[in-house]
């Protein structure tokens, strides 16, 4: 039986730990203090004995290592194990390696979970039986047993950047733009980072915006002058065509279901206000996708702020001083936003709450208060999940 080190305890690391009960023996390893811990991992005793500090840990001991994307790959503990050349897998290599089923990689800065459940949706209607999973869901080696038509993988830049063996019956790259820079240091990484999919991918797809960023595609989808939704769906489209699949698309958003804090459009008021949670918009490109498609119902008040991730907001502030008719910011970072907005149009709250009231008070009857963050809501929340299930509330008075 081999000895395994898991890095990270939360959903993913607490996932392997259970794909591997009985079958290895197993620790785990995280970089954070005890008392910043997932709670549920600390509730699980059987996985809190199995916690090792730093100090307690001998390499020597482990034959392997499974690294969460979240784990901090600038801690001590990784950088020996590099060194050491010490296997080290992820647990999406781990499942496309397993697994029987035709596993189809989805990355990119944007669309993800959308792609990947739109053709969720789409295979499951013609009869197949497949499943999104990864970064949109459960984590994969949860459905290690499951038997697939298809497994639907949604893969971040975090994933990617310690997978080196993920092997797919296609991969694809459905956007890029600048995000995570404070993690990848750089926009050439991050595209290094995104691109790595394509490394063991038996058909690759790419966004033909972004042919000058998307290396070795065998596929390029057309984007030009479309919206992201059509943007997805022509991804979805190539995708399906290169599994030999020929699916009738023509009237597929009438009976779509969206997923929840995506341009989810949830409440109009007595004034005609329409509020729309774009919580998912973690970066510009995302935010200004919804501001276009938000100026379709209203003139747009924006909410904007958060965790910037390193990017740079400068034209990202014209281009709102532009499009919107007041800009709220707040959280974090928003003096990084505000700073090309026109200050006629501006305005600053310390927090998501007092940003709400604001927009309250200065949009008119029919516009529109959209909330479409373009940064992380690290600052303030545990997830853009959470951030989106408050603005709502709020909202609504709950």
């Amino acid at each position: 039986m081999d000895s395994v080190l898991i890095l990270g305890t939360g959903i993913t690391g607490q996932s392997v730990g259970r794909f591997l009960k009985n079958k290895s023996k197993f620790n785990f390893f995280d970089s954070r203090d005890r008392e910043n811990l997932p709670a549920e991992f600390i509730r699980n005793k059987e996985f809190l004995k199995k916690l090792k500090t730093y100090k307690d840990i001998d390499l020597k001991d482990y034959s392997r290592v499974i690294c969460s994307p979240g784990f901090d790959i600038k801690h001590p503990i990784y950088k020996e194990i590099i060194k050491k050349s010490i296997p080290l897998e992820t647990d999406i290599e781990i499942f496309t390696r397993e697994h029987n089923s035709k596993k189809i990689l989805i990355t990119g800065t944007n669309g993800k979970s959308s792609v990947c459940s739109m053709l969720e949706q789409i295979l499951n209607k013609n009869g197949f039986k497949a499943k999104a999973i990864g970064n949109i869901g459960l984590p994969v080696l949860d459905y290690i047993e499951e038997s697939l038509s298809f497994s639907l993988i949604e893969v971040s830049s975090f994933h990617l950047e310690i997978s080196n063996n993920l092997k797919c019956d296609i991969a694809a790259i459905l956007n890029i733009t600048e995000d995570h820079l404070d993690y990848h240091k750089s926009f050439k990484n991050y595209l290094k980072t995104k691109n790595s999919i394509f490394t063991k991918a038996k058909i690759k797809i790419g966004n033909e915006i972004n042919k000058n960023d998307i290396f070795n595609a065998d596929i390029f989808f057309s984007s030009k002058n479309l919206g992201i939704e059509e943007q997805n769906l022509n991804a979805v489209d190539a995708i399906l065509t290169s599994l030999n699949l020929n699916i009738n698309l023509e009237n597929f958003f009438e009976n779509y279901l969206k997923l929840e804090h995506r341009f989810e459009i949830f409440h109009q008021d007595k004034k005609g206000r329409t509020y729309i949670n774009d919580s998912k918009a973690t970066n510009i490109g995302a935010a200004k996708e919804a501001v276009e498609s938000a100026k379709k119902f209203g003139e747009v008040n924006i909410l904007c702020g958060g965790r910037g991730k390193g990017v740079d907001f400068n034209k990202f502030s014209n281009f709102l001083s532009n499009n919107c008719k007041n800009i709220i910011v707040y959280g974090e970072d928003r003096n990084l936003i505000k700073s090309n907005i026109h200050k006629e149009k501006l305005y600053e709250a310390k927090d998501l709450r007092e940003a709400l009231k604001i927009a309250e008070r200065v949009a008119l009857v029919d516009e529109v208060i959209l909330l479409s963050p373009a940064c992380s809501s690290l600052d303030a929340f545990s997830s853009y999940y959470e951030r989106g299930d408050t603005f709502k509330k709020m909202v609504l008075n709950e």
